[in-house]
């Protein structure tokens, strides 16, 4: 039992000390927020920080243990890394622009029905999940580059019906978006029960991983990770992750439904 421990605690410590300079990542992530800053112009404190945060977050993700694992060793870890660069790495960055931005880019001029930022966002979400699309971006750097650029726009057009800089362009909160909201939530949960239960699909990179950090039989032997565990387990993770995002989303979206009524009902009662 002590020996299993120690194995644990020294893979555990392995994969902690793995921390690298993604250099095209972190370029990637600087001139993004360089452009920001000459746009923006430091005209609203709070969303340049929402916009930091998300940008950060990327730029974290990307030099961290996790885009490593994802990148040589488990499924588990890029279905993880999914639900951050989808769902929340978007989100923040969409919180960022400011609906006097907005009209300074013209981006209030777009106009993009909420089903079609739907149905885009789940087919970005969806298409690098196909074992071709995902093994080429395990074994080339453009194409995960692709990937990563993709997911994000993906899921920026997904968020920007709720979360639109220019109010015009959000749908109602009751019930649109909870519709919306639901919907992805159960696209989300068939996608990953799929992931997790569908036989077993092939993957070189994860069959035979190039073990950079020397883990590879320790993740089998110590941490169970064969290679259905590690579908099945990455499957269900996405699933969580997914739903956890939206369903708080949906509890977000009552309470601003909530407290909106809430402001209209004083407006009317401090008028008469």
């Amino acid at each position: 039992m002590g020996s299993i421990l120690e194995a644990v605690m020294h893979t555990w410590a392995v994969i902690g000390s793995a921390w690298r300079w993604n250099t095209p990542a972190l370029a990637g992530c600087g001139a993004v927020f360089l452009l920001y800053c000459v746009l923006n112009k430091f005209h609203s404190w709070s969303f340049f920080l929402w916009f930091l945060s998300g940008d950060a977050l990327l730029a974290l993700i990307l030099c961290s243990p996790l885009d490593l694992l994802a990148r040589d060793y488990l499924f588990t870890a890029e279905a993880v890394e999914r639900v951050f660069v989808f769902f929340t790495v978007p989100y923040l960055l969409m919180r960022g622009f400011s609906e006097k931005m907005a009209v300074r880019l013209r981006l209030d001029r777009i106009r993009l029905h909420y089903a079609i930022a739907w149905t885009l966002g789940m087919v970005a979400l969806s298409f690098w999940y196909l074992p071709s699309m995902l093994n080429a971006a395990l074994a080339s750097d453009h194409a995960r580059a692709a990937e990563i650029v993709t997911l994000i726009a993906g899921g920026a057009l997904f968020w920007s019906p709720l979360h639109s800089p220019a109010r015009r362009g959000r749908i109602p909160m009751v019930p649109n978006a909870l519709f919306y909201l639901v919907a992805a939530t159960v696209w989300c949960s068939l996608l990953g029960l799929i992931l997790a239960f569908e036989q077993a699909w092939y993957f070189p990179r994860y069959a035979k991983p190039l073990d950079v950090l020397g883990i590879a039989d320790s993740l089998v032997r110590d941490w169970s990770f064969t290679r259905e565990n590690d579908q099945q387990t990455g499957g269900l993770l996405f699933w969580i992750g997914a739903a956890t995002v939206l369903l708080s989303e949906v509890m977000f979206t009552y309470y601003r439904w909530y407290v909106a009524g809430r402001t209209r009902e004083d407006a009317r009662s401090a008028v008469h």
